[in-house]
C-alpha cells in the first residue's frame, strides 16, 4: 500500500545562516543562541584558552558533525514511526473487520477514514506553519505522535461501541446503517490518521538544517513500513497477540516522542515557514495521479497475488511488503535522479507506464510459478518471486511522489501535496474495487492504471510526446499480445487449469468468483484461485454439515446456514424439513453462481430460504431478534484472512445467544489444513462454548465436523433417506463428549487477540513436509482410547451419548 509518509521536525535556521553558514557552524549558532539573547552591538574578545584546550576543541568539532549525528536520529526516528503507522493501520483494519464483519464496503469505510485523515493532516500542518504555530516544530512533532500512540490505543473500544450502534441502526434502518458506520470510523480514527498525515509536512521545514531531502525521509518512513508489516505478521501478533501488539506500536510513537521532546530545546524557530507556499496545480496534480494509479494497482495486483499465494494472512503481509520496499526504493531514488537530470520527469512517467504494461502478463501468470511444496524455503521463494515481479514498475512510480517532495522546505507545500496524494489514493482504490473491476476486470484496471500514467507523461512532456505516446503504445500492445484472458480462457488457481470449461466468473470488489466444469462434467466454484467447493465425492460432507445437526435437534423451526458454497448444506437443511431458513454469505456472486450447480436442487428458490449478502457474525450481532435450532457453518479454510473470527470464543459466545436452549452447532474441521495444535485449538474452543460435543469423520473425504450443544444429544434416525444408515453414522463420530473433552484440555483457546488461526506458526510444523490428515487422526484416535477407558467406568455418561460401537 501507499502510505503519505511520516516523520519527525527539527528546525529550520535564518535564511541568512542556511546561506552563509555550514551546517556544523549553523549548529552552534544554534545552540549559542539557546543560551539567551546577546545584548549590545559589539561582542567582547573571547577569553584566552590554553593551547589544549583549543586543540580539543577543534578535535571535538572536526571529528563529530552535530548536523549528521541529529540527522542519524531522526532518520532513525522516522523509520520506526513508519513501522508503528503500518501496525496500526493493521490494527484499525482488524479492529473495524471484528466490529463491522469482513465485506469490501467495511474495508472501505476504514480506508476513506485513514487516508481523509492523512488528507486533512496534511492541509493542518500548512495552516498551523502560516499561523506560526510551529515555531518550535519538534515539539510539534512530539505531541502529534502523542496524539497517534494514545487514541490509536483507544480506538479499539471506541470501534466495538460503534457496532453496538451499528446493531440499533440496522434494526432500525439497514439502508442507513453503512452511512452511520462511515461517519463514526471517520471520527474515530480522524485525528490519529491526521497526526500521521502532519508529520512529514512538518518535517520539510528541516530538510536544509539537516542537509536532506523531504523525499529521502519519505523513502525512510516506507521503509520502516516494510519493518511494520514484517514485524507485526510474523513477530508482535503470533507470540503476543492483539493488544500487545498495540501498546508495542505505542511505545514506538512515545519513545519517538520523548526523543523529539529532548531534541527540540537545541532548534531555533522557523521564521521563514509562515509564508505561504503552495505548489503549482500541475504538481498537485501529478500528486493525485500517483495516489490513483499506486492504489488501482494495489487493489489489481493483489488480486492476481492472493489466487497465487492464497488469502491466508502471511501471504497478505509478504504481498503487501514485497510492494512497499519498491516503493521505499523509489523514494530513496528520486532526489538523486532528480539532482542529475531535473527533466527527467515524464521519461519516469513514461518507464512507469511502459513497465506495468508489460509486468501484467507476467503477475496474471503468478500462480504458474508459484511452488506448492512444504518446506521453510517456500515462503521466502515466494517473497522473492513476488518482489522480483513488482520491483521495476513500483520503484519507477515509487519515484514520482518523492519527486514532488524533493526540496519542499516548507509545510504549506509539503501538506498540499499529501493531501492530493491521501485524495487520489482514495479515489483509486474505490474507483478501482467497486467499479473498475466489477466492470472491466482486475488487469484492464491495471492497464488503466498505465494509461493514465502515460497521459501524464505526454502532458508533463512537451516536446517528447512523440516518443512517449510510442514508448506506451507499444508496451500496450505488448501487454494484450501476451494477455492471460483471466475469467475467459484461463482461471488462477493452483488446481485449476486453462482447458477447464468456464461457465461464471465476476471479479466483485471482495473476491472474483468463479464456477468451472471439468472434462467429466463436475462442477467446481473456485474463490481467488482457491477451490472453495465442488460436486465431486469429495464434497460429501458438505450434505453432512446440514444433516447431522438436524439428526441432533428436535425441533425444525429456524435453520441458519453461514457460507453458501454450492448451497449442498444449504440444500441438507431443506431437506430435514425445517420452516425457515437464513443463509448468509459475503458474496453476492456466490448466490448468483448458485443455480449453476445441480447438486443443491434449486434451494434457493425455495420460499422458506432467505439470503443475506453479509459477514456471518455481522449477522448475528445485528438480527438480535432471531433464535435458531440449528447453526451451521463452512467457512473459508481457517488460516485465510478474516475467517479466524468465525472460529474463536467471542464469535461462539454470539452464537450461543442466538442459538435456543436445545439447540445445535455445526462447524467444519478441516483435519487436512489444520496443524496439530490448530486442530486441537478448534476443537477446544468450540467445546468451551458447547460443552456438549462430539466429532465426526467423513468416511469419503476424511474431513472432520464437530456438532454441539448446550445439553446432552444423540444423533436420531433421519426422517428422509440418506447414504449413510444410522449405526454407520453413529460409528464415524470418532471422539464422543467425553474425548473431546479431554482433548480440549490440552490445547489453547482461539481468541480475537490471539488471532491463534490467522498468525499462528502452525506454517512452521506444516513446513516439515509432515501431512496435518495423518497426524491430526493420530491426536484423535489416542483421545479416542482414553475416552473408551472413562466410558467403561462411566456408564452414566457413556447413556449421554449412545452411539453404538465405533
Amino acid at each position: 500500500m501507499h502510505f503519505p509518509g511520516r516523520g519527525y521536525v527539527c528546525e529550520t535556521p535564518t535564511k541568512e545562516n542556511a546561506k552563509h553558514a555550514p551546517a556544523s557552524a549553523t549548529v552552534a549558532a544554534l545552540r549559542r543562541a539557546s543560551l539567551g539573547p546577546m545584548t549590545g552591538t559589539t561582542s567582547s574578545p573571547p577569553p584566552t584558552r590554553h593551547p589544549k584546550d583549543i586543540q580539543s576543541s577543534e578535535r571535538i568539532d572536526t571529528d563529530v558533525d552535530p548536523t549528521k549525528k541529529l540527522s542519524t536520529a531522526l532518520f532513525l526516528a522516522v523509520f520506526a514511526s513508519g513501522a508503528a503507522g503500518l501496525i496500526w493501520e493493521l490494527l484499525w483494519q482488524h479492529h473495524a473487520t471484528l466490529s463491522f464483519g469482513v465485506s469490501a464496503e467495511g474495508a472501505a469505510v476504514t480506508l476513506i477514514s485513514i487516508m481523509a485523515g492523512f488528507a486533512l493532516g496534511g492541509i493542518a500542518a500548512g495552516r498551523l506553519a502560516r499561523r506560526g504555530f510551529l515555531a518550535r516544530p519538534l515539539k510539534a512533532y512530539a505531541f502529534a505522535e502523542i496524539l497517534i500512540g494514545l487514541l490509536a490505543l483507544a480506538a479499539p473500544t471506541a470501534l466495538a461501541i460503534v457496532s453496538r450502534i451499528d446493531t440499533a441502526v440496522f434494526a432500525l434502518s439497514p439502508s442507513i446503517a453503512l452511512i452511520v458506520q462511515l461517519v463514526l470510523t471517520i471520527t474515530i480514527l480522524l485525528i490519529p490518521a491526521a497526526a500521521m498525515g502532519a508529520t512529514i509536512p512538518i518535517l520539510a521545514t528541516c530538510t536544509k538544517s539537516m542537509n536532506t531531502s523531504l523525499a529521502t525521509i519519505y523513502a525512510i518512513n516506507t521503509g520502516g513500513a516494510v519493518l511494520g508489516v514484517l514485524l507485526a505478521s510474523f513477530v508482535t501478533l503470533p507470540f503476543f497477540g492483539v493488544n500487545q501488539t498495540a501498546l508495542i506500536a505505542a511505545g514506538l510513537n512515545l519513545s519517538v516522542a520523548f526523543w523529539a521532546l529532548r531534541t527540540h530545546q537545541i532548534e531555533a524557530p522557523a521564521t521563514d515557514d509562515v509564508v505561504a507556499h503552495r505548489p503549482p496545480a500541475v504538481w498537485l496534480g501529478l500528486a493525485f495521479v500517483s495516489g490513483l494509479v499506486i492504489f488501482m494497482l494495489e487493489v489489481a495486483w493483489f488480486r492476481a497475488a492472493r489466487a497465487a499465494y492464497q488469502a491466508t494472512t502471511d501471504s497478505f503481509s509478504m504481498i503487501l511488503a514485497g510492494f512497499l520496499l519498491p516503493l521505499a526504493l523509489g523514494g530513496w531514488l528520486s532526489p538523486h535522479i532528480r539532482n542529475r537530470w531535473p527533466r527527467a520527469l515524464p521519461f519516469l512517467l513514461t518507464a512507469g507506464a511502459s513497465l506495468i504494461f508489460m509486468a501484467t502478463p507476467a503477475i496474471d501468470r503468478l500462480d504458474l510459478w508459484t511452488p506448492w511444496s512444504f518446506g521453510l524455503w517456500v515462503r521466502p521463494v515466494r517473497f522473492a518471486i513476488i518482489l522480483g515481479l513488482l520491483a521495476l514498475p513500483v520503484t519507477a512510480i515509487g519515484t514520482i511522489f518523492p519527486w514532488l517532495l524533493h526540496g519542499q522546505t516548507r509545510a504549506t507545500g509539503a501538506g498540499s501535496l499529501y493531501a492530493a496524494n491521501a485524495l487520489g489514493a482514495i479515489t483509486g482504490a474505490l474507483a478501482a474495487g467497486f467499479v473498475l473491476l466489477p466492470s472491466i476486470g482486475a488487469t484492464r484496471t491495471g492497464w488503466m492504471a498505465a494509461g493514465i500514467l502515460a497521459l501524464m507523461a505526454g502532458f508533463m512532456g512537451k516536446g517528447r510526446r512523440v516518443m512517449i505516446g510510442s514508448a506506451a503504445v507499444l508496451a500496450a500492445a505488448f501487454a494484450v499480445g501476451f494477455d492471460a484472458k483471466i475469467g475467459r480462457v484461463r482461471v488462477q488457481g493452483s488446481d485449476t487449469a486453462s482447458w477447464r470449461k468456464i461457465l461464471f466468473t465476476d471479479e466483485g470488489p471482495d473476491s472474483t468468483v468463479t464456477v468451472i466444469e471439468t472434462e467429466d462434467g463436475v462442477r467446481e466454484l473456485v474463490i481467488d484461485g482457491f477451490g472453495a467447493s465442488t460436486e465431486a465425492d469429495t464434497a460429501h460432507y458438505m450434505r453432512y454439515m446440514g444433516h447431522l445437526p438436524a439428526l441432533a435437534t428436535p425441533h425444525r423451526e429456524r435453520a441458519l446456514v453461514i457460507c453458501f458454497g454450492t448451497g449442498q448444506t444449504a440444500n441438507a437443511v431443506r431437506r430435514q424439513g425445517f420452516r425457515s431458513i437464513d443463509v448468509v454469505d459475503v458474496s453476492e456472486a456466490v448466490f448468483r453462481a448458485g443455480s449453476l450447480f445441480p447438486a443443491n436442487e434449486s434451494v434457493l428458490e425455495d420460499p422458506a430460504v432467505q439470503t443475506h449478502v453479509m459477514d456471518g457474525r455481522a449477522f448475528l450481532r445485528r438480527f438480535t431478534d432471531r433464535r435458531y435450532d440449528l447453526v451451521t457453518l463452512e467457512p473459508m479454510p481457517p488460516n485465510f484472512a478474516g475467517t479466524n473470527n468465525l472460529y474463536s470464543r467471542e464469535f461462539y459466545e454470539l452464537v450461543r445467544q442466538r442459538l435456543r436452549e436445545d439447540g445445535v452447532v455445526a462447524q467444519w474441521v478441516p483435519l487436512h489444513l489444520l496443524s496439530e495444535q490448530h486442530m486441537g485449538a478448534v476443537i477446544a474452543t468450540f467445546h468451551e462454548a458447547f460443552p456438549y460435543s462430539a466429532l465426526y469423520r467423513d468416511p469419503f473425504d476424511q474431513t472432520g465436523i464437530i456438532v454441539g450443544s448446550r445439553r446432552p444429544w444423540r444423533p436420531m434416525p433421519s426422517r428422509i433417506p440418506l447414504d449413510l444408515d444410522s449405526a454407520t453414522i453413529n460409528s464415524l463420530f470418532v471422539l464422543r463428549f467425553g474425548g473431546v473433552r479431554l482433548l480440549s484440555e490440552d490445547y489453547p483457546h482461539i481468541t480475537d487477540d490471539n488471532q491463534l488461526l490467522a498468525y499462528g506458526l502452525d506454517w512452521i510444523q506444516k513446513a516439515t513436509g509432515n501431512l496435518p490428515t495423518i497426524i491430526n487422526m493420530h491426536v484423535i484416535e489416542h483421545y479416542g482410547r482414553l475416552e473408551d477407558e472413562i466410558l467403561i467406568n462411566d456408564r452414566a455418561l457413556s447413556q449421554c451419548f449412545n452411539v453404538g460401537s465405533r
